[in-house]
């Protein structure tokens, strides 16, 4: 669970209330102050959050672990808690440990406490003293002083060092800086922050290099989700180059059939083709072409057996433009053919389906062939234009 949530904050007050602590609260006594989100409680956070916490934030971690019998509430606890749950203690764990050196506003202190009886708690209690490589301390038997009991509370101060496991990945391992030895415990603010104080010079190259790991790691997260966006935007434009490759082989693809089709279809046209008939025949009409790059080609049709589609599929057949691409038009412009599918003559004038004699053709006609520009719808264009725009930014 979040340490820095409502419920941590809760879990303080009660945790105060118990030992008859008071606690300073803002807004009308309804909230604790946000610097005590700096104290952990193990309710709300685990020891291994804990660790990670003040490794990724550049402090140290200040542990207090009591067991209690069922019940009970032992004096050394309340003490040792009145002094970590001060106004004064809280705002020192929170001060910069390298002071003006340091650029950011890191504190010194997380402050993790484990306070719970000897039943349910007592097993978690010796998994952190196990984690932690700590043990309570001593104190000698009023019946013999040879004999010596664990009875106290563990108070001590740990540097979340980063290390690596066997299978190479980082990890945050506790590392021992000074244990209190809380016969009695800090009685007193002043001496919880001095004890502390002396560890945190005493130790202040640890703090330092806590201080260079997080911001190396800072840097290391910023190439990192840079790189997943370097990558991100890599695949994205590799996925739209192998769309865009793909349509390209679809489009090649169908032009090649397409094609294909079309020089089948011109093979077909030119075995159709009538004969010439001879010069100063009867009812026979010279059409004489004007391409636009100048050349020219002529030739006899019998006026009344040949349509203005016949002349469409003639410069198809031997001249490898497209009927359905060009039109024909006498050389004033007066009238323009073409090429018309079936029996569509809607415009009678402008029809292929007519013959020559119909579209009123004299004997000698020279026509005009020109390559049908496609026009291009607005909105077509304003899409075009949008997708490169899109293209663009995405490069």
């Amino acid at each position: 669970m979040e340490p820095h949530s409502s419920s941590n904050k809760n879990a303080l007050l009660n945790l105060a209330q118990q030992h008859n602590i008071n606690l300073p609260t803002d807004d009308n006594d309804a909230a604790l102050p946000k610097k005590y989100d700096s104290i952990l409680l193990n309710s709300q956070t685990s020891l291994s959050t804990a660790l990670q916490k003040s490794n990724s934030d550049a402090r140290f971690l200040i542990c207090y672990i009591s067991k209690n019998k069922k019940g009970t509430i032992k004096k050394s606890d309340s003490i040792a808690l009145s002094s970590l749950l001060s106004p004064e203690v809280v705002k020192f764990i929170n001060r910069r440990p390298l002071g003006k050196k340091q650029n950011d506003t890191t504190g010194s202190y997380y402050v993790w406490i484990m306070n719970g009886d000897d039943g349910a708690a007592a097993k978690e209690i010796d998994m952190a003293m196990k984690r932690l490589k700590v043990k309570p301390p001593t104190s000698s038997s009023k019946k013999s002083s040879s004999k010596k009991k664990e009875d106290g509370p563990i108070l001590a101060i740990f540097y979340p060092a980063t290390t690596v496991d066997s299978s190479g990945k980082l990890k945050v391992t506790p590392r021992l800086l000074a244990q209190h030895h809380c016969h009695p415990p800090p009685s007193s603010p002043e001496v919880m922050m001095n004890w502390a104080n002396t560890i945190r010079k005493r130790h202040i190259r640890e703090f330092a290099k806590l201080q260079h790991d997080r911001k190396e790691m800072q840097l290391l997260k910023e190439r990192t989700e840079g790189y997943k966006e370097s990558v991100k935007e890599d695949k994205a434009r590799e996925e739209r180059e192998e769309r865009e490759l793909e349509a390209k082989k679809e489009a090649e693809e169908k032009e090649r059939l397409r094609l294909e089709k079309l020089e089948q279809r011109r093979q077909e046209l030119l075995e159709a083709l009538p004969e010439e008939p001879e010069a100063g025949s009867e009812g026979v009409i010279t059409i004489a072409l004007r391409f636009g790059d100048g050349s020219r080609d002529q030739r006899r049709f019998l006026a009344e057996e040949t349509s203005v589609n016949d002349l469409l599929n003639w410069v198809d057949a031997t001249h490898g433009m497209e009927r359905e691409k060009i039109e024909l038009s006498t050389m004033n412009g007066s009238k323009t053919f073409v090429y018309v599918e079936g029996d569509d003559d809607d415009e009678q004038e402008e029809s292929g389906n007519v013959t020559l004699v119909e579209a009123g053709l004299g004997k000698m006609t020279a026509l005009r062939v020109t390559q049908i520009v496609e026009e291009v719808d607005d909105e077509e264009e304003e899409e075009e234009d949008e997708e490169e725009s899109e293209n663009s930014d995405e490069e």
